[in-house]
């Protein structure tokens, strides 16, 4: 079967599950009280990326059997870490330590002893993301690279995840710019799966009748680290990694939301569908 065929059956494969599966999700996480409050101190579902694993690893597993022997490696390694670094990230959503904030606090945290789910989820993110290197990585160098890389897209989400919606739309424009400098587009599943299931959860998200947490931003994070990886030339990856860098260091000393909401276009961009 061909590459853009079985793309575009992963597509709407994702979305019918994520139609059907919406709802009892919804109900169940409503019933079990998990709930958080918004920005607009709303009180929500919380932790709607669970979806994101559901959905994923069914379409994946599914269309795993249509794609080329050599590449079905390729799609298993990436289901394991998706679904390893999205557990930490929903840990991290149900019990998290919300006195300890931001990454230099977990970070800190660990290097007294102390394990916090924060701390828990960046050292998991980082030997996921080891893991996948080794695999893909031909040689050394190749291997850090494609380690910092996939950590710091599995982190870029998170940066991104403060009002409804924005994290997917960063989610689908990063994707779209890594389709059109990919070389390879035979795995070109791993995000159009997700764009089914975001055609379905995207309005929900915008109406802020749910949120993802961290379970939700952690996958869509590795997922583009992980196809950044696996399909792209270390030339393009380096400049990746350089940008991802910038992004990170500027993170800790600017707001993005303010930034946000002083371009006006950027400010459209960020309200388009709420």
């Amino acid at each position: 079967m061909e590459v853009y065929k079985i793309s575009i059956l992963s597509f709407f494969i994702s979305m019918i599950l994520s139609i059907i599966g919406i709802p009892f999700l919804l109900n169940m996480l409503k019933d079990n009280n998990c709930l958080c409050i918004n920005y607009k101190n709303e009180e929500i579902p919380s932790s709607m990326g669970l979806l994101f694993i559901i959905v994923q690893t069914i379409t994946l597993s599914l269309m795993n059997l249509f794609i080329a022997e050599d590449l079905r490696h390729y799609v298993l390694i990436y289901l394991v870490a998706f679904i390893l670094v999205g557990l930490v990230g929903l840990l991290d959503d149900l019990v998290g330590d919300k006195n300890v904030k931001g990454f230099k606090g977990h970070i800190k945290s660990l290097l007294k002893g102390k394990l916090t789910t924060g701390g828990l989820k960046a050292s998991v993110g980082f030997l996921v993301a080891l893991i996948i290197s080794l695999y893909i990585s031909n040689s050394i160098i190749e291997t850090i690279i494609n380690t910092l890389l996939i950590s710091l897209f599995t982190n870029l989400i998170n940066l991104f995840d403060l009002r409804p919606g924005r994290a997917s739309k960063v989610f689908i424009l990063v994707s779209i710019i890594l389709l059109i400098t990919s070389w390879y587009d035979d795995l070109s599943i791993l995000l159009f799966s997700f764009f089914g299931i975001l055609f379905r959860y995207l309005p929900i998200d915008l109406k802020a009748n749910a949120m993802m947490g961290d379970v939700g931003s952690n996958s869509l994070g590795i997922t583009l680290g992980a196809y950044c990886a696996i399909t792209h030339d270390l030339k393009i990856k380096i400049i990746y990694l350089v940008v991802l860098i910038a992004v990170q260091m500027l993170s800790e000393f600017v707001s993005f939301s303010k930034i946000i909401e002083k371009n006006k276009f950027l400010r459209y961009i960020d309200n388009l569908g709420r």
